[in-house]
């Protein structure tokens, strides 16, 4: 099982940066994932919730510049929103057209697309994925930071190092989904 926890931040990049460099922290990757989330057509999503919706989703994932995956994601919720359980299963493929051209032929379409700049700062006891996803900025903390050997056992202990650093984020949601956001926002145009 992964967890991760994601905060969105309430100042600007520029600022969060300023900030975080301040707290001794370093750049040490960028990236970007363009995630386009796939739907089969024969589900009808008129009663279904956003979440429900991309429980069902597959996505052609392009991360930038070395990987191109098909993924699912699955999550279990709490009745509050909360992520209780989740893992991802990823298909390496080689090209993100032809894999949009397959999904295609299985009945899917394309339900939307992410787009998700990512910084990764670090220290010796965090690293924070700063994701830049249209007009949002969020902070995410996985589990397993690979590169400073840290591992973490709970949400809590995630939850309670990122506290720590005082960083300015609405402090009421860790589990804030940047999808549903999304979903949300092309639902109402």
């Amino acid at each position: 099982m992964e967890n991760e926890i994601t905060v969105e931040v309430n100042t600007s990049y520029e600022e969060l940066d300023k900030i975080l460099k301040e707290k001794g922290f370093k750049i040490v990757e960028e990236y970007t994932v363009d995630d386009i989330y796939m739907l089969n057509k024969n589900i009808d999503i008129s009663n279904l919730s956003k979440l429900e919706i991309l429980s069902n989703c597959v996505l052609v994932r392009n991360i930038t510049p070395n990987y191109k995956y098909l993924t699912y994601k699955h999550k279990e919720y709490a009745s509050n929103g909360d992520i209780i359980n989740q893992y991802k299963v990823d298909c390496e493929i080689e090209n993100i057209d032809k894999a949009i051209k397959f999904m295609e032929a299985i009945n899917y379409k394309v339900l939307f697309n992410l787009f998700d700049k990512l910084i990764i700062y670090s220290n010796d006891k965090i690293e924070l994925a700063i994701q830049l996803v249209d007009n949002h900025i969020y902070i995410e903390v996985e589990d397993d930071c690979k590169r400073i050997g840290i591992k973490y056992n709970t949400i809590e202990e995630m939850k309670k190092e990122l506290d720590s650093y005082d960083l300015p984020y609405e402090k009421n949601n860790y589990f804030v989904k940047k999808a549903e956001i999304k979903l949300k926002e092309i639902m109402e145009d």
